[in-house]
């Protein structure tokens, strides 16, 4: 049975698939804004250097670049993501995502996949809503914070996730195919180390109508190639063309009016 995905209307669109750009100054090291970047701060008088401690912020997080650099960062940061990160930032993006997902979700045979699940705020999100009955099964990079979704419960005391993977999206992934009804995620594209090159794996994990709910650095969408992967994508008829809901990212600081888009399409 087909999803239905819903049109989203009187939304502020420019040329790049109808967002705007959140700085319009260009990060050279691929990191879109240069606020977050560790490497353009170091640059100018009084930039950050690498953390070394254990106290993270944003910074850190859109200074990742290599798979390795992410292990060592959540392998470090995932006892205290939420309870300072989440908490202090007034980080509500994965309410926003799943929002978006289940506004156009209708239920089939099949879990849901979390992509880059982290410590399960995603997960949470989702089984917050009494009308969602899928299974959900959660993959990141890092044991560490997979190991804090493992003891994410629902109001009814059952674990959130049925099963959690280890995976690095930069390379095959030890799914099945054909498995999920629905792919969500938030906060994997949205630091630049992982581009659309993982749609590869993801669409073929994905059972065909499968539902995609992909958050999106809106700074990366085209410099990272994700506006002509889509393009091509919807050209070969692999995917529907996307649509896309703006949702709030942080509640409070610095980019709590920064609004990153959140890509709705089903597999064909």
């Amino acid at each position: 049975m087909p999803y239905v995905v819903k049109s989203i209307a009187n939304s502020k669109w420019d040329t790049y698939w109808g967002f705007e750009m959140t700085n319009n100054r260009e990060c050279p090291h691929g990191k879109g804004s240069p606020d977050w970047c560790n490497k353009c701060k170091s640059e100018n008088p009084g930039g950050n250097q690498r953390n070394l401690s254990n106290d993270f912020d944003l910074t850190d997080a859109y200074s990742v670049e290599t798979p390795e650099d992410n292990l060592d960062l959540y392998a470090r940061w995932a006892d205290t993501y939420e309870s300072s990160f989440v908490a202090d930032e007034g980080y509500v993006y994965h309410h926003g995502v799943a929002a978006a997902f289940l506004e156009n979700f209708i239920s089939r045979n099949g879990p849901i996949l979390d992509v880059g699940c982290g410590t399960g705020l995603v997960g949470e999100a989702l089984c917050a809503n009494s009308s969602f009955q899928s299974s959900i099964e959660g993959l990141d990079l890092s044991s560490e914070m997979l190991e804090h979704a493992r003891l994410k419960k629902t109001a009814a005391g059952q674990p959130i996730y049925r099963d959690l993977h280890t995976g690095d999206l930069t390379t095959s992934l030890n799914l099945p195919d054909n498995a999920y009804s629905g792919i969500i995620s938030c906060g994997t594209f949205t630091h630049g180390h992982v581009g659309p090159e993982a749609f590869d794996e993801l669409y073929r994990v994905a059972q065909p109508g499968a539902l995609f709910a992909l958050g999106i650095n809106p700074d990366h969408f085209s410099n990272q190639g994700f506006e002509t992967r889509f393009r091509e994508d919807v050209s070969a008829g692999i995917i529907t063309a996307p649509v896309y809901k703006k949702v709030q990212v942080y509640s409070t600081g610095a980019h709590a009016e920064e609004r990153f888009p959140v890509g709705i399409f089903q597999l064909i």
